[in-house]
């Protein structure tokens, strides 16, 4: 930027600044705010051709409400997008309650003794199917049962958590 530019800008500064901090301050929240969007006016003036303006007060004054205008939109698209969060009552969000972690704690705990408390192939084959995920048939194989054998220790094993867990789940 040239030497004069600069002197211009400044020259800018010093003759605006007061009158746009108090035009910004009687229409945004906070002083710190106003203080920012009067900041935001003079980097836009830095970067645009103000020789080519009729008027200089006219244009810091029309930059000055069109950066109202796009912070008014940006809160209406911000509070619009909450709002939409607000009417699905919390769907897809999962809250973090210390209350819940506690009890599924809890829940896990009991769920896990009473694991420890099945008899030992019932045990060890149903931990294989539903917490390894390992297939009926290669469980079978590895026992020496049939499928069918299999399935009947994985029903026990379900029946027997049901009835400790008592309705925990």
């Amino acid at each position: 930027m040239a030497a004069e530019a600069v002197s211009d800008l400044e020259r800018l500064v010093r003759q605006f600044r007061p009158a746009l901090v108090a035009f910004f301050s009687r229409r945004v929240a906070s002083p710190a705010e106003a203080e920012d969007l009067t900041q935001e006016v003079f980097v836009r003036l830095a970067q645009s051709n103000i020789d080519a303006v009729e008027s200089t007060e006219a244009f810091i004054f029309r930059v000055a409400t069109n950066l109202l205008r796009d912070g008014s939109r940006r809160d209406r698209v911000r509070a619009a997008y909450r709002a939409s969060f607000e009417q699905e009552d919390g769907i897809g969000i999962d809250t973090i309650d210390p209350h819940r972690i506690a009890a599924s704690r809890e829940t896990i705990g009991i769920l896990w003794a009473a694991i420890q408390a099945l008899p030992e192939p019932t045990q060890q084959i149903f931990i294989l199917y539903r917490v390894e995920n390992i297939q009926k048939q290669t469980i079978a194989d590895n026992f020496g049962y049939n499928v069918r054998t299999v399935e009947k220790h994985i029903s026990r094993a379900l029946v027997f958590l049901a009835r400790r867990m008592g309705g925990r789940a």
